[in-house]
């Protein structure tokens, strides 16, 4: 490998933060390869079987309205891999002669996860790459670019031990965790029931809802095996994170959205049904943010969808999970 190709692989996301070493065997597995002008390097829908970086040159990534935005080598979003969802969102065309890092996907995990010298119990739990399995949520496409380098840069590490509480259910949420490695559970108490809602592994997040709505924290979350986590302060996913991703509307431009029709567009009333009953809001559906996340599969892809709750927080936690599944939403200013 030139030295060249290994100063510019040295600025990428997430070689930076691997030592000498460390970056020496990830690129015994690596290759660099030659792209004419003109080729497609991955089409949308496909599967997503290796990892892209841009080091020279130009990319255009056209998505399915067959609409293009152009990626150039030294651009900070360049420093994260080109479109690393599964499958592909975007088709991705070279318009120069350009040079990519390529990886296989599989092994990234193994790359990341602490080579040789890890012991029995990391190979059961891997490391996993946990700046670009958040790079590929939907929320990053709202996301300015100059937005996503300070993001990564304000994440802390900490490890964990099996057992350990990390979050505690009533508590007030103080920060946003991604899984680098290990497991969680998530559990709710009501009386005296305590249920298991949900089992997290590495590259999962979570505590994000009480920081978007102000809510008390509405899960215990205990590790489940030995874990680093990675984690990022109220303000920093404030600023960040959620306010570039929470966009308002007016009803006049609501009511003319809908009247438009295209895209089909839908009010949620994420109230409980006696406050939606109480104030009805003209051409809303009722459905109370407690079940908004398990009805998501249900929802139409294509539609865009405005929240609404009593001008409290709750409509911004709907359009967040909302654009975080991929969803098209809103906040209606009331």
């Amino acid at each position: 490998m030139e030295a060249e190709h290994k100063e510019l692989i040295k600025n990428l996301i997430p070689f930076k933060q691997l030592s000498e070493g460390e970056l020496s065997a990830v690129l015994e597995h690596v290759t660099v390869d030659a792209i004419p002008k003109g080729k497609m390097i991955f089409k949308r829908t496909e599967q997503n079987t290796k990892v892209y970086w841009l080091l020279i040159g130009t990319v255009d990534l056209v998505d399915e309205k067959f609409e293009a935005k152009s990626r150039k080598a030294g651009e900070e979003v360049t420093r994260n891999p080109i479109d690393n969802n599964t499958p592909h969102r975007l088709t991705a065309i070279t318009t120069e002669d350009s040079t990519l890092l390529v990886c296989d996907r599989s092994n990234m995990a193994v790359y990341m996860g602490g080579g040789p010298g890890a012991s029995a119990a990391d190979e059961e739990e891997p490391a996993v790459d946990w700046m670009s399995t958040l790079l590929s949520s939907p929320l990053f496409e709202f996301i300015p670019p100059s937005n996503i380098q300070t993001l990564f840069s304000k994440f802390e590490e900490k490890t964990y031990a099996k057992g350990d509480i990390v979050i505690t259910q009533g508590d007030r949420g103080d920060y946003f965790y991604v899984i680098q490695k290990g497991r969680v559970k998530l559990e709710r108490s009501v009386g005296d029931k305590t249920l298991v809602i949900k089992k997290l592994k590495a590259g999962d997040n979570f505590g994000q809802d009480a920081l978007v709505s102000d809510f008390p924290r509405n899960a215990t979350v205990t590790m489940t095996s030995n874990g680093t986590l990675m984690r990022l302060s109220e303000p920093d996913f404030q600023s960040l994170l959620l306010h570039p991703v929470i966009e308002t509307v007016g009803m006049e431009e609501v009511q003319e959205m809908i009247k438009q029709g295209d895209p089909m567009t839908y009010i949620i009333d994420v109230r409980t049904p006696r406050e939606a009953k109480e104030d009805k809001i003209p051409g809303s559906v009722n459905l109370p943010l407690l079940l908004l996340r398990k009805n998501l599969s249900k929802l139409n892809n294509d539609a865009v969808y405005i929240t609404v709750c009593d001008g409290g927080k709750r409509s911004e936690l709907g359009a967040y999970q909302l654009n975080e599944e991929g969803y098209s939403a809103y906040v209606l200013k009331r």
